[in-house]
């Protein structure tokens, strides 16, 4: 079993956020944690095989797409996560159960099979950590303006690998937990502008399970927040990039 280096990452490797704008006086903060596919050049392809690196266990396809062109019509600053979520999982806490998953969506993770303590701990020093105190501080330096918005950026997959006759019917959903009437204004502008059906709460539900860059960063500040889901077989193409920042582009111009 290969074990981390120490220090897991080396002087080949990416830091483990990118701010592809950093500017704390816009009013849009767009997070996107699973925009990136990288992993430490010391853990290599973490023993997965060519085709899961095709699935959404090891990121959010379409995202960094959606997240770049959302972020310029909204002139809003974007931070991206670098390394894939097979890696350790942005989008969760310390504590939480999947972070480094040795099993994800039914797919053995061999180089996250019995990870040591000090392993485990050098995922989180190394990634999670860093880029979770970048937010902190981008959020730290425009406190004080309860007019600015967090929108966390995923896609989700139409089944899960684990449940492949359990499809999913949405073709996006929204994910809030303190921002009610937004929220529900959000999902009245998208059934009324669109055809598609729309999730409340889904794919998953913060109600019942907490997400990590939520509960960190959103929560303890009630800050204004959203995090919308799309499908991911819906964002293969430029074309479809296009058609989902037009309607995300309206959607957050007139509710928030």
């Amino acid at each position: 079993m290969q074990t981390d280096p120490e220090p897991l990452l080396g002087t080949n490797d990416p830091a483990p956020f990118s701010w592809i704008v950093r500017a704390p006086e816009k009013r849009f903060l767009l997070v996107n944690d699973h925009a990136g596919f990288a992993t430490p050049e010391g853990l290599g392809d973490l023993g997965l095989s060519p085709q899961h690196w095709e699935t959404h266990i090891v990121g959010d396809w379409g995202m960094e797409a959606i997240g770049r062109e959302l972020a310029s019509r909204l002139d809003g600053s974007l931070i991206e996560g670098v390394y894939s979520r097979a890696v350790l999982d942005l989008n969760r806490r310390p504590t939480d159960w999947d972070m480094t998953g040795a099993v994800l969506d039914g797919v053995e993770v061999p180089c996250n099979a019995d990870l040591s303590p000090q392993s485990y701990q050098a995922r989180i020093d190394a990634i999670h950590a860093p880029y979770h105190r970048e937010i902190e501080a981008f959020l730290e330096e425009r406190s004080g303006h309860p007019d600015r918005i967090i929108i966390h950026c995923h896609s989700f997959t139409p089944c899960l690998m684990s449940q492949p006759d359990q499809r999913r019917p949405w073709e996006i959903g929204l994910l809030h937990y303190n921002e009610t009437d937004r929220a529900a204004a959000a999902l009245d502008w998208l059934r009324r502008n669109t055809d598609y059906t729309v999730g409340d709460n889904e794919p998953y539900s913060l109600f019942e399970r907490m997400t990590g860059s939520y509960a960190l960063h959103s929560l303890p500040r009630t800050a204004p927040a959203i995090t919308f889901e799309i499908r991911q077989d819906l964002l293969t193409t430029s074309s479809a990039i296009t058609h989902w920042c037009d309607v995300l582009e309206a959607m957050i111009k007139e509710v928030f």
